[in-house]
């Protein structure tokens, strides 16, 4: 059971509370400044009071006490009856909270108090420590590099610690010295505090990683503490952040070189092999793109490439992404899709090979692992801290990112300090276009148009090989789903998908619900036998996920029945669309616009077929066609005034 103390630090003109995991490290460390008295008040097994009470104590010396005051035997006596008398109330508003459970102890919240005699080390101890003093610095520069960059929980911190075989007996101590020299903090997994209030205190509890509420988090009989305790159910899939869980950030050191060597040979990371060539609007987006991670501009921190589908967004974003290695920074590629990070790996391992390209998911071995480039799912940013000076968050309106407070915070807190966020989306969310986007120095509105670029944005509105993107046909069918459950025909779908099949074409036919997959996959097998064969269905849960979406990218499937996990991210040549049911909640404005988009995307095969068949009529599908023929209008309107001057 871990034991954290609290203790006062009084210097000539201020005096402070740390919280130690082990108070020899700090002993050691203070000892080294001279001027300063430390004070041990006590210590605990929840991480969460203890951090609670350092916060009062801080904020009680700001306002009590002025420069130049000392701490007296009275001052003492008056702070043990603050500290006691606020351990006595947090444990009665935590009785109330969790009614209907029992404490392991008498008390909800213990506190072991100490006397108040200056902190001293024995002869003995101070030959010990000094000897190993040398020990724990280097051990404090090891452990810094493995951790830099990294937000962890302690069992995450174990294993990130074995997987780069540092030693077990140091790590603590390392880290802690880290802290008092402001390279690293500890957090509580879980922070408590208690909320005033004229009715009745309460007690206020967030979860540090994530940032989720009281609403979120379960009260829990813990047993590692044995104290008051709770847990976050929201992060809960990524590792338990508890009360009595030390929660570590370690930002990353910045001025990195670009230029590293490996097995005796020097590489540039930096360097980009790419035969491709821009169009003139691709050139002008990468080039603008590229400037804003170059400039030094204060307050200039996010932009944003907006591009329709199929403009070619992942080759735009390679001017940037080696800027931003040649100033010796590591690259962040965020998205909400793990079949995205699967796509996006090998394709940036290709144009950038002197680059440690690295694939970050929920069942990737990659995870602990440091890349130069590290392309990685949403949720699985949450581990990193103040890393990247760049970072590029593809699909921003995209499930499970968009409106998804915990990943905002995630991806925001993985940007180094003074580092650049750059968004890539083909429907960005009204939030980003109202904040980046600017017309004539004023705020983006619908009424305004749609200015092509800013200081903060660029608008791409045509496809890379110049044609434009497929209009979606909508059709209402009566009874849609009803017939489909009892296998009656429906003729605008049948027609459709066997004359693209016929036709050497492959099919995506997307479906709201999990549980549609399957039964729309037997329906079109008994409509459309001679292809049943190469028919199959998936979703987020299927175990078989990857091995099937593989399959339909090498044609073995001709036939993908799939919900929206395939809607982007996912590009086959030579492909129709068919959405059934686009009349669920599930299929908006951004989802329909992004599902058209897998039509039509490759220079041989520019156009094909995108239907909508609705049960009934909805907003969604003709607000998904308004958005394509707009875009569609204002590309031929640039082709136009390009071919005039």
């Amino acid at each position: 059971m871990r034991e954290y103390l609290l203790y006062l630090k009084e210097e000539a003109r201020s005096i402070q509370a740390y919280v130690s995991p082990c108070f020899e490290v700090d002993l050691m460390y203070w000892r080294d400044r001279e001027g300063c008295k430390l004070h041990i008040m006590g210590k605990s097994t929840s991480l969460a009071l203890i951090f609670s009470l350092r916060e009062i104590m801080n904020s009680y010396f700001q306002v009590s006490y002025g420069r130049d005051k000392r701490i007296n035997d009275q001052g003492l006596e008056k702070i043990k009856q603050m500290i006691l008398e606020y351990v006595r109330e947090v444990s009665h508003l935590y009785r109330r909270e969790a009614a209907g459970k029992e404490s392991l102890r008498d008390e909800w919240f213990m506190w072991e108090m100490s006397d108040f005699a200056d902190a001293h080390l024995t002869g003995k101890k101070v030959q010990a420590m000094n000897d190993d003093k040398e020990n724990l610095s280097s051990s404090a520069k090891a452990h810094r590099v493995a951790f830099a960059g990294r937000s962890l929980l302690w069992e995450e911190v174990e294993t990130l610690r074995q997987k780069r075989g540092l030693d077990d007996h140091d790590s603590t101590a390392a880290l802690q010295r880290m802290v008092l020299a402001e390279q690293a903090e500890w957090q509580p997994g879980i922070r408590l505090s208690v909320k005033k209030s004229w009715w009745r205190n309460h007690l206020e509890l967030s979860c540090e990683r994530c940032g989720s509420g009281r609403g979120d988090l379960e009260l829990t009989v813990c047993h590692s503490c044995g104290q008051g305790c709770a847990y976050c159910t929201v992060c809960l899939g990524m590792g338990r952040s508890k009360c009595c869980t030390p929660y570590l950030l370690v930002p990353a050191q910045s001025g990195v070189s670009s230029v590293k060597k490996a097995k005796g040979r020097v590489r540039d990371v930096s360097r980009l092999q790419w035969k491709g060539s821009y169009s003139k609007d691709q050139a002008t987006a990468a080039e603008l793109a590229r400037r804003f991670v170059a400039s030094p501009r204060p307050g200039l921190d996010e932009f944003l490439i907006w591009a329709v589908c199929g403009a070619g967004k992942t080759e735009l974003l390679f001017p940037s992404i080696a800027e931003a290695l040649s100033a010796g920074g590591r690259v962040l590629i965020a998205t909400p899709r793990k079949d995205v990070v699967l796509e996006l790996a090998p394709r940036i391992q290709k144009v950038f090979p002197n680059a440690q390209v690295i694939a970050v998911h929920g069942s990737s071995a990659q995870k602990w692992e440091d890349g130069d480039i590290t392309i990685a799912t949403t949720h699985q940013v949450m581990r990193y801290y103040r890393r990247f000076p760049l970072v590029v968050l593809d699909e921003a309106d995209a499930f499970p990112y968009h409106n998804n407070l915990v990943l905002y915070r995630a991806v925001a807190r993985a940007v180094q300090a003074g580092g650049k966020m750059l968004y890539l989306s083909a429907t960005p969310p009204r939030y980003l276009k109202k904040r980046l986007i600017l017309s004539k120095g004023r705020l983006f509105t619908h009424s305004s148009g749609i200015p092509l670029s800013s200081a903060s944005h660029v608008l791409l509105p045509g496809r890379y090989h110049g044609s434009a993107l497929p209009v979606p046909k909508v059709i209402t069918v009566q009874g849609l789903h009803k017939r489909v459950q009892s296998n009656r025909p429906v003729a605008e779908l049948i027609e459709m998908v066997r004359g693209s099949l016929d036709n050497g074409r492959q099919v995506f036919l997307f479906v709201p619900r999990i549980d549609d997959v399957e039964k729309v996959l037997v329906y079109i097998q008994k409509q459309i036998p001679a292809h049943a064969s190469q028919m199959a269905g998936v979703h987020a849960a299927d175990s078989s996920r990857e091995e099937k979406v593989m399959a339909f990218r090498e044609r073995r499937y001709t036939l993908m029945v799939t919900t929206t996990i395939l809607e982007r991210g996912v590009t086959i040549p030579r492909s129709d669309v068919v959405v059934l049911g686009a009349e669920a909640p599930v299929f908006d404005e951004a989802s329909l616009v992004q599902i058209a988009g897998r039509v039509g995307r490759s220079f041989d095969d520019t156009t094909g077929t995108v239907l909508f068949l609705q049960a009934d009529r909805a907003s969604s599908p003709r607000a998904a066609v308004k958005q394509i023929c707009r875009m569609n209008q204002l590309a031929d309107k640039l082709r136009a005034q390009e071919a005039m001057t």
